[in-house]
């Protein structure tokens, strides 16, 4: 009989936190943003170069490059423990597309910005958050330029 008593309360604990479950993409984000920097020839960098998030909130992380350069934002292993609500792509204010999936890296061209909708799923110090795109002047990657950051998931 205890056996039984248990059972029914552990399948009603059960229900109740299934029916109190909510979806945490459908939360009032958290802004964070992060600014691609740099001068073509001398240096790139990410502004700032270590950014920290909490596993089950959701995130609006603004990634706006006010750098001569097209820069990516990459991150595999990040990428990897995110789930991704929607990429969006905004001009003049006005919503211009979404990309939705998974989703590894991004490139913002000079003077734009994108905003990446995102629930962190898993936590992790990332220290592979780097820019791909090679320099117009010296054909030297920007991440060997110091364009290389650290992303957290707490």
């Amino acid at each position: 009989m205890k056996h039984l008593l248990l059972l029914f309360i552990l399948n009603f604990y059960c229900l109740v936190s299934y029916t109190n479950s909510k979806d945490l993409t459908r939360q009032n984000p958290i802004v964070k943003t992060i600014i691609l920097k740099g001068v073509s020839g001398k240096h790139h960098f990410f502004e700032p170069r270590e950014i920290k998030f909490f596993t089950g909130n959701l995130y609006k992380l603004i990634i706006k490059n006010t750098s001569d350069s097209k820069h990516y934002f990459s991150s595999d292993s990040f990428s990897k423990a995110i789930f991704t609500r929607k990429i969006q792509i905004n001009i003049n204010n006005k919503k211009l597309a979404e990309i939705k999936g998974l989703i590894n890296e991004v490139e913002v061209w000079p003077n734009h910005e994108i905003e990446w909708w995102f629930v962190p799923v898993k936590t992790g110090y990332f220290d592979d958050l780097n820019c791909k795109v090679k320099d117009k002047k010296n054909n030297i990657t920007h991440a060997k330029m110091g364009m290389k950051g650290v992303i957290i998931i707490e």
